[in-house]
């Protein structure tokens, strides 16, 4: 496994940005289940059928990231398995996939600090904590969106080999 490091990096990528996105919902039900009312607020968060809207749709996003990783692990594991894990159209597979999840967990963890609200924006706040994680995991090299340009490129390579 030592030897395809490169191709399993993209994987540690995902795997970060999913958890910290689940732990950022954890974090959002947490404080909704505190009772918190935001001030000119009707009703608090938890009862909110805007914020159970926003809660369920972020949770999808969540849910989304969680199978892509899922299935791109499992293809690296097969790979691993037939000693073809240093293919360089699977690191860009897995880099794609990396990228994506870090742009969706990103997402999560943006909409997480706004239904927050004000007490979102305190640095002892655990949302404030998660946002920061994922941007900052999201501007890897590995996960940073500029690599959709390899992919692309893959992508046309693949499609003239197969014609």
């Amino acid at each position: 496994m030592y030897q395809a490091f490169r191709q399993l990096l993209p994987l540690f990528h995902g795997a970060f940005s999913v958890g910290t996105a689940v732990g950022t919902i954890d974090e959002l039900v947490a404080l909704a289940n505190t009772g918190r009312q935001q001030l000119y607020a009707a009703t608090p968060m938890r009862e909110s059928e805007t914020f159970q809207f926003e809660l369920g749709r972020i949770s999808a996003g969540v849910r989304a990231a969680q199978a892509f990783h899922k299935v791109q692990a499992a293809s690296h594991w097969d790979h691993a398995l037939a000693g073809t894990l240093q293919d360089e159209g699977l690191l860009i597979d897995g880099t794609q996939a990396a990228v994506w999840i870090a742009t969706t967990c990103v997402g999560v963890a943006d909409a997480c600090f706004a239904l927050g609200g004000s007490s979102a924006l305190y640095e002892t706040s655990p949302l404030q904590w998660r946002l920061r994680d994922l941007h900052v995991a999201a501007q890897h090299a590995i996960a940073q969106q500029r690599q959709y340009a390899s992919v692309g490129k893959l992508v046309l390579q693949r499609s003239a080999d197969e014609a």
